[in-house]
């Protein structure tokens, strides 16, 4: 994908890893485009933008060794610089880390999961920016601190580096907040929905056991009786249930033992609890959903007000298949012993983080 603003435009090269950053990627290019000739650097051909869908493997440490690249990179594919965009999460200094820039290489690599879930492709496009004013500058002082908190919009940004015996600048997110973020990013990187595809037969035991479920008057009478703060508290139990047994039974939880950083390793594990946890909640929503329009095509109305004895309404319905997608949800775990372990844990995590665990288990 390549945008020419003129016959002698120098061109930015922005790689990115399959999936969320791609994305990322190609809804910046055209504003990005804009912003980098409202700069005004005295080139008189402006910049182009080109977005490549490629991967570096990752290091035995799990990083992406993108500077040693670099030089490579830039000479095969014609680029004047070159940004990496990837959703592995990375820290530094006991922080999370928000990018890596080396000017000599004119190359940067941005960690997508520390800008959290919210507009980050508007503060990808203002941060792309930035990193491409401080690679044509060749200013060993940028980017400050003060532009990457006016891309971010936020006020705690630390520069740090050159580090020993490299050239690399680092920007790091300081504070417990900023740990949120990078948790929310994390999860949002990887994409709770796509788990509910990968539980098949989960999900298949669920729906023929929450069907099975609306046929029995007893299921009927005993939603009838409960309290919709007592259905509530079903429905989050059954939900952590399953979560936790997908979690246990897949190897999905991170051990803690002997880690120099419990904080990053804990935030490994809270993401995969919220991932887990989300899509085990998208399924039991979409369970309930079903369940309910079987429930309205198969049970008479006539016939369910007279086994309770009461007049009915959507309400009722509502209740019965609130109970019958609980009772679903807990089947559901005897389903999910027949889907593949690394098929489930692939659909968990983001491409990079599944390949950096790999890294880690191995």
């Amino acid at each position: 994908m390549s945008h020419r603003s003129g016959p002698d435009a120098r061109t930015v090269g922005i790689m990115a890893d399959p999936g969320l950053p791609e994305k990322v990627a190609r809804s910046v290019v055209r504003g990005l485009e804009e912003d980098l000739r409202r700069g005004g650097d005295g080139h008189p051909g402006g910049w182009a933008v080109e977005v490549s869908r490629e991967t570096l493997p990752l290091t035995g440490e799990g990083t992406i060794p993108l500077f040693d690249h670099a030089p490579r990179l830039l000479e095969e594919h014609g680029w004047d610089v070159v940004v990496y965009l990837t959703d592995l999460p990375r820290v530094h200094e006991d922080e999370p880390l928000l990018l890596e820039v080396d000017l000599e290489q004119r190359a940067a690599l941005v960690c997508l999961p520390a800008m959290g879930a919210d507009l980050f492709r508007r503060k990808m496009r203002r941060l792309t920016d930035v990193l491409v004013d401080a690679v044509a500058a060749a200013d060993a002082r940028r980017p400050t601190e003060a532009e990457l908190r006016r891309a971010l919009g936020r006020r705690t940004v630390r520069r740090a580096g050159p580090g020993d015996g490299d050239d690399v600048v680092r920007a790091v997110l300081p504070g417990a907040l900023n740990r949120l973020r990078l948790l929310a990013g994390m999860v949002h990187s990887n994409r709770p929905g796509r788990l509910v595809r990968a539980l098949s037969s989960c999900v298949a035991a669920a729906t023929a056991t929450g069907a099975f479920g609306i046929f029995y008057a007893s299921i009927w009478n005993l939603s009838d009786g409960l309290s919709p703060l007592r259905l509530l508290g079903i429905s989050a139990m059954v939900v952590a249930a399953l979560s936790t047994w997908l979690i246990v039974h897949n190897g999905l939880w991170n051990r803690l033992h002997g880690s120099s950083r419990p904080w990053r390793e804990g935030l490994d594990n809270a993401s995969t609890v919220l991932t887990v946890g989300l899509s085990v909640a998208l399924m039991y929503l979409l369970l309930w959903a079903v369940l309910f329009v079987i429930a309205l095509a198969v049970v008479d109305a006539d016939y369910l007000a007279g086994q309770l004895g009461h007049g009915i309404d959507l309400f009722d319905y509502g209740h019965l298949t609130w109970l019958a997608a609980s009772l679903g949800t807990m089947a559901g775990a005897l389903g999910s012993n027949f889907d593949g372990d690394e098929a489930i844990r692939e659909a968990t995590y983001s491409k990079r983080e599944h390949q950096r665990r790999l890294l880690a288990d191995g």
